[in-house]
């Protein structure tokens, strides 16, 4: 099993619900001893490893009578089937992006000492935080330009940097 990509291979299908995707590691996944899990098992497994999970709502879960597990849920059936909890994300390599753009945004700040304030990151399309974290990269250029000029030449006129047009 591949943890992080969907049953089919491709590593974005949003259309696959729980059922589908649970339904798919029972179906491909083998234990030790090369036998298919049944639900028993994986909640035995589960609640060995600390998890309290029955039989009856992997059934659910399975048949999708039961849409919404709780974090704690997804997890316990991840370790018991040795994947990821990110195989049961819509779009793990979006959700992925998205936190290397945070990591991104979060250095910059950092380094710059600038901040967008009262902006609501997750609300931002990709291309726009990409566009930000470049912005935040060329103020950081600047600043560490300004700093290796030393204190006489960064504060004459010549010195202020300027945003490109």
């Amino acid at each position: 099993m591949n943890p992080g990509r969907s049953p089919h291979g491709a590593s974005t299908d949003d259309d696959l619900s729980f059922a589908d995707k649970i339904g798919h590691l029972f179906e491909h996944s083998r234990d030790e001893n090369g036998i298919r899990y049944t639900g028993k098992k994986i909640a035995e497994k589960a609640n060995r490893l600390g998890y309290s999970l029955s039989d009856a709502y992997i059934s659910q879960l399975r048949t999708g009578k039961a849409r919404t597990p709780s974090f704690r849920t997804v997890e316990a059936i991840a370790r018991a089937f040795d994947v990821s909890v990110t195989y049961f994300l819509s779009n793990p390599d979006e959700d992925l992006e998205r936190v290397r753009q945070q990591q991104n945004y979060v250095e910059m700040l950092e380094v710059t000492g600038s901040h967008l304030a009262g902006i609501d990151l997750g609300s931002l399309c990709p291309e726009t935080i990409d566009a930000l974290i470049d912005l935040l990269k060329l103020v950081k250029a600047q600043a560490q330009a300004k700093q290796s000029e030393g204190p006489d030449q960064a504060e004459s006129p010549d010195a202020t940097a300027r945003l490109p047009e």
